[in-house]
């Protein structure tokens, strides 16, 4: 099978090139509806690369040129290799793995990925790793009916994780960011306090909203040691911390706090629990977007067409409003 699939040619380099596909008989062939950028795919766009190299539990692909990537998508299988036994043509299904999703088609084995629950628009559907993650991430967060949480960080990740907790009963949630836009746009969804830290100290204004004690529960979703600290430095004492960023590079921190305030450290992580917790986890997290508790479809900000993925990568790059960039074949 020929497929048309965008791969980097160099930092900062895309283009869409014709190949042909090879699956294997325990694999499958997806016709792609579309496909999400993320920050991992911002990161190797502008070369930055994981210390392994690509080689860990969720990319399994050495890096190098030219690379083929996406893992945010779905679509309907067309082709089932004779030892797939979980899917067959016709299934939707969802990409939970590095499966080269910038692609009119992809190929994938049974592990990499999720059946679309009955129901669910197929738009949202493509999007479901960042929006079961996301709401995973609400849900295990320990977050209790009254609570005070910042969530640092207010991409695609923290406007979902912001709706969950209020769901959940937060008394009142902070949003943490550096963009006004998305700061606005989490207002509309129900944010209680924005705070921009680039012209409002974060610390001093999570301290005034909470009379000094810091929040019961702080987010992490900005994936840098400054909003790592921020998070130790504006919790209450007992508080907890919970991190969702993948931080490649090594950070210093001051981590006193975690002792002597004996600070609770949740890692919210869904695709990095196992195969096994993805499948049974997966369901629940999606049930609240399905009911229409959580509302995903004001985070997608922007649409490319397949041919326009250097334009797409552009934009998720440059544009500080972008929250959720969608390609489509």
């Amino acid at each position: 099978m020929i497929a048309n699939s965008a791969c980097l040619t160099g930092i900062q380099e895309i283009e869409v090139r014709e190949r042909k596909l090879h699956p294997k008989d325990d694999e499958l062939v997806i016709k792609t509806h579309a496909a999400g950028i993320c920050g991992t795919d911002k990161n190797l766009y502008n070369g930055v690369i994981p210390p392994s190299g690509g080689l860990h539990s969720e990319i399994r692909k050495a890096f190098g040129y030219p690379y083929y990537f996406g893992h945010e998508g779905g679509g309907t299988v067309v082709a089932a290799g004779r030892d797939v036994r979980r899917f067959k043509t016709g299934d939707k299904v969802m990409a939970f793995g590095w499966v080269e999703t910038y692609s009119d088609y992809f190929v994938a084995e049974e592990d990499d990925l999720e059946p679309v629950p009955e129901g669910l628009d197929m738009d949202l559907a493509c999007l479901g790793e960042p929006i079961g993650c996301a709401v995973f991430s609400g849900l295990c967060s320990k977050v209790q009916l009254g609570d005070t949480v910042a969530v640092v960080g207010m991409g695609f990740a923290g406007q979902v994780i912001a709706q969950v907790v209020k769901k959940k009963g937060a008394s009142q949630v902070i949003g943490i960011d550096v963009v006004d836009e998305k700061l606005e746009l989490a207002r509309t969804l129900g944010l209680d306090h924005a705070i921009n830290s680039s012209t409002t100290d974060p610390l001093t204004a999570i301290l005034d909203l909470t009379g000094g004690q810091g929040a019961d529960v702080m987010v992490e979703v900005a994936g840098t040691a400054e909003a790592v600290q921020l998070c130790i430095d504006a919790v209450k004492h007992n508080g907890v911390l919970v991190f969702y960023s993948w931080i490649t590079r090594d950070i210093t921190l001051n981590i006193s706090r975690w002792h002597d305030n004996s600070l609770e450290i949740v890692n919210t992580g869904l695709v990095h629990h196992g195969i096994m917790q993805r499948h049974i986890w997966v369901p629940q997290a999606l049930r609240p977007v399905l009911q229409e508790q959580i509302r995903i479809s004001p985070l997608i900000t922007h649409t490319f067409a397949l041919s326009e993925m250097a334009k797409a990568m552009q934009t998720a790059h440059e544009d500080p409003a972008a929250v959720k960039v969608m390609v489509r074949p």
